[in-house]
């Protein structure tokens, strides 16, 4: 069940944000669900989301719940955080009570959210780590992904993928990966021609602009050695 419309129709002000803006920040949202790395146990970034998050996914598997809880997440993250700015910053707020905090979340998702979603929101807030519910929700997905055998994948494109492009693309992935590879794919003109892609914290570069930097690195080296090897026949004569 989502609860974007009984959830926008309390917080929302129509026109807040016009398509374009919510277009960016839907992107930058998606930025932040790849760069960050919630299955890095060694960090307190990674640690904690994940640690709530197999909480939340062991409850909802258990009340056969997990499709609600993971649109809910969705719908928060996606749809709710843009559209009714100033909100996520008072949940994170520290001049604000727990108690205020907790009649504002009862008030605005009782009756609209998922049950066991509602209780996981009131259990952050108890702890301090509303904060954290964009990294939960990622570690979120994360764990249902990996259930499936799947993994985002960055792509990073001078120009549109046709979707022959994308086809094989997702096909050499799938080899390589041994697993079913999601493509989010990003334009970005200045690598003038290939691609750049990101799988979890690896990256192959293949663009030109990369092989441009390349070619003048080694410009620079080989000059430099040129003239550092003269100035060494030049002192031994």
């Amino acid at each position: 069940m989502s609860m974007n419309r009984s959830f926008e129709e309390q917080v929302r002000s129509p026109g807040v944000l016009s398509p374009e803006e919510m277009q960016r920040v839907q992107a930058l949202y998606e930025n932040l669900l790849l760069t960050t790395d919630t299955s890095n146990s060694h960090t307190i970034a990674g640690r904690i989301p994940r640690t709530y998050a197999e909480a939340l996914l062991t409850a909802a598997e258990q009340r056969g719940q997990i499709v609600d809880v993971a649109e809910n997440f969705q719908s928060l993250g996606q749809d709710v955080f843009p559209n009714a700015p100033g909100f996520e910053a008072f949940l994170d707020s520290a001049a604000v009570t727990r108690q205020q905090k907790d009649a504002v979340l009862t008030k605005v998702f009782e009756g609209k959210a998922n049950p066991l979603f509602l209780d996981f929101l009131r259990l952050l807030n108890r702890k301090d780590r509303l904060g954290m519910l964009r990294l939960i929700g990622i570690a979120f997905r994360t764990l249902l992904e990996n259930r499936a055998n799947r993994e985002r994948v960055l792509v990073e494109a001078a120009a549109e993928l046709t979707a022959d492009q994308k086809a094989k693309l997702t096909e050499t992935l799938a080899a390589a990966l041994k697993k079913t590879p999601v493509l989010v794919v990003r334009v970005n003109p200045e690598l003038i021609g290939g691609l750049v892609v990101h799988v979890g914290d690896k990256v192959f570069d293949t663009s030109v602009r990369s092989k441009l930097v390349n070619v003048r690195n080694q410009l620079l080296a080989r000059g430099s050695h040129e003239i550092q090897s003269g100035r060494d026949r030049f002192s031994h004569s």
